[in-house]
């Protein structure tokens, strides 16, 4: 486990000192390239080649091992041949940190191609088969791996937990107002139609998913966490939570990310090709259909992140400093809310194939 680490004070010039250390050579400058939701990265420039450095967020609250389980899950994947993902070269424990080969490219998300999608899932297919491997069976679960129906809806009350209620700011009492008026009837009444349609198709509530179903998944995949090459290959980032998984919550996640804005026919071309993918277990439709309004449920509480302290401040370490709180907390809200009402919407009537 790396050290609590809340806070970067090094300079750039000390992070440059810091890489030389680690990669026995000589680093000359080191630069701020990216601003993610957990983590910090600079680009070293050394004599040698450039490269990627990357800081790991770490809180007593939240003691997810990211960077255990990035350093790991990458050198698993190169080990086997992989090279969907940006190189490993070596991690530091002890500052909470690790260099990885620099992929020079840009983000999809501006146009996401026919190509991007099938590298895409073409990437979800190559982790399948890696199932079968000896060494992918020292993974441990993905970070909030679900295994039953029952699990997910304890886990959407959890989050419930971690909202302060006695914050009496105005976004607060809109929160508060939005969470009992809104989402938890709604969540009573996904979790209600679920029950009744799992026990309709012979499914317990509590039934764990058998392991030969499972698969490996970054757990939070998408192209928001991929760059595309000069050449057109996709290169995934950001494997911070991978491990084992229901593919079913692979698969809603996905299709839910706002990120990516994907239009209606590439929600539909990918869950058709991941229901064709996955028919080798008898009850992933039957579980996509029953899940998929409680993952978006869950994105709703994913949306409100900004209402929590450790969240917030896992914001702050990663440079993502709000200038005026109220109004991202408000505009996050306002998401949340927007999403529940699509979960209002289809919920009772799965919109990707009838099961």
């Amino acid at each position: 486990m790396s050290a609590f680490l809340t806070d970067l004070q090094y300079t750039p010039a000390e992070i440059a000192k810091m890489a030389g250390e680690l990669m026995g050579q000589p680093v000359t400058s080191a630069e701020p390239v990216s601003k993610g939701a957990n983590s910090r990265v600079y680009r070293l420039r050394s004599s040698l080649g450039n490269y990627v450095m990357k800081f790991y967020f770490q809180h007593p609250k939240d003691t997810r091992d990211r960077l255990g389980t990035e350093f790991r899950s990458m050198s698993f994947l190169w080990a086997q041949g992989i090279r969907q993902v940006p190189q490993p070269l070596n991690a530091w424990d002890k500052h909470a940190c690790a260099v990885y080969t620099l992929v020079e490219g840009v983000s999809p998300l501006g146009q996401i191609l026919d190509a991007d999608f099938d590298q895409a899932i073409d990437f979800l297919k190559i982790l399948k088969g890696l199932t079968k491997s000896i060494a992918s069976k020292e993974f441990a679960p993905a970070s909030e791996a679900f295994f039953c129906a029952k699990d997910i809806v304890n886990s959407l009350k959890a989050r419930l937990k971690r909202f302060n209620f006695d914050d009496t700011a105005d976004e607060y009492l809109a929160l508060r107002k939005y969470l009992q008026n809104e989402f938890i009837p709604l969540l009573e009444d996904v979790e209600l139609w679920s029950k009744e349609y799992l026990a309709g198709q012979g499914v317990l509530w509590e039934q764990e998913l058998l392991d030969q179903y499972r698969t490996l998944s970054p757990a939070d995949f998408g192209f928001h966490n991929a760059l595309r090459t000069p050449a057109g290959r996709m290169v995934f980032l950001d494997f911070e939570y991978f491990g084992w998984d229901d593919p079913v919550k692979l698969v809603a996640d996905f299709v839910w990310h706002p990120a990516m804005s994907l239009t209606q026919a590439q929600k539909e071309k990918f869950m058709h090709q991941m229901q064709s993918f996955f028919d080798d277990d008898p009850q992933f439709r039957t579980r996509l259909k029953a899940f998929f309004p409680l993952f978006g449920l869950k994105w709703c509480l994913i949306f409100l992140n900004e209402f929590v302290a450790v969240d917030m401040q896992r914001r702050g370490f990663a440079g993502m400093v709000a200038q005026d709180k109220t109004a991202v907390r408000l505009k996050q809200l306002a998401k949340a809310k927007a999403m529940s009402d699509q979960v209002r919407c289809c919920y009772k009537e799965f919109p990707y194939g009838k099961k």
